[in-house]
């Protein structure tokens, strides 16, 4: 990791402890401030920092993007550095770490809506959990009403497939029936004809 990304992160670090963002002229340069560097995924290696060092560092990166306005979209770094806590057992584990981090973002977000503080909708973590909550009973309910659905279609389906093969039974066996009928009126009149020609026959030698 290049120096220069070294001593913004120590100063990220040190606002999000502090929740202080420092003032700075603007004629003097400060990595703090907007600019091409923000854009670079920093820090390389999240794994090197303790929990309450990463913490610090996304408080950090929370305030000062909204303060100093970066123009960061799906580059912010405050996506990185969230996705690192979450996959620590500090914020896996503790309630009170999760929903500390989770009002931060509501009291703090920046209008960068892939900034992972945007995500907080409600100004309490206990009310983002009862809303996820309804959301996903109500997704339940629906996932629930569609398998209904789609199980009445089986049903049906399956219904109309059997009164189809029923028909069609009925059709070969009418058909069937008619043939025998029609064969044995085609063999009485065979029989009849073949009676009358020797009939016939018979009048011709006399």
């Amino acid at each position: 990791m290049k120096k220069d990304y070294e001593s913004l992160i120590n100063q990220l670090i040190k606002i999000g402890r502090t929740e202080i963002i420092p003032l700075i002229p603007d004629s003097k340069f400060s990595l703090l401030k907007a600019g091409p560097w923000q854009i670079d995924r920093y820090p390389d290696d999240c794994d090197i920092y303790d929990f309450e060092e990463l913490k610090s560092l996304y408080k950090g990166l929370v305030l000062c993007e909204k303060h100093f306005e970066w123009k960061l979209l799906s580059t912010t770094n405050t996506a990185w550095v969230y996705w690192h806590i979450e996959e620590r057992s500090e914020y896996i584990e503790d309630y009170q770490e999760r929903k500390e981090i989770y009002e931060f973002g509501f009291h703090n977000h920046s209008l960068n809506r892939y900034s992972p503080a945007n995500r907080s909708s409600y100004e309490t973590y206990e009310e983002q959990l009862k809303a996820s909550a309804e959301v996903k009973i109500e997704g339940d309910k629906r996932a629930a009403h569609l398998f209904r659905i789609k199980e009445a279609h089986k049903r049906l389906a399956a219904t109309k497939k059997e009164f189809n093969e029923k028909a069609k039974e009925k059709r070969m066996k009418e058909h069937a029936e008619r043939k025998i009928e029609r064969d044995k009126t085609i063999s009485i009149i065979e029989s009849k004809i073949s009676i009358f020609k020797r009939i016939l026959n018979y009048i011709k030698k006399l």
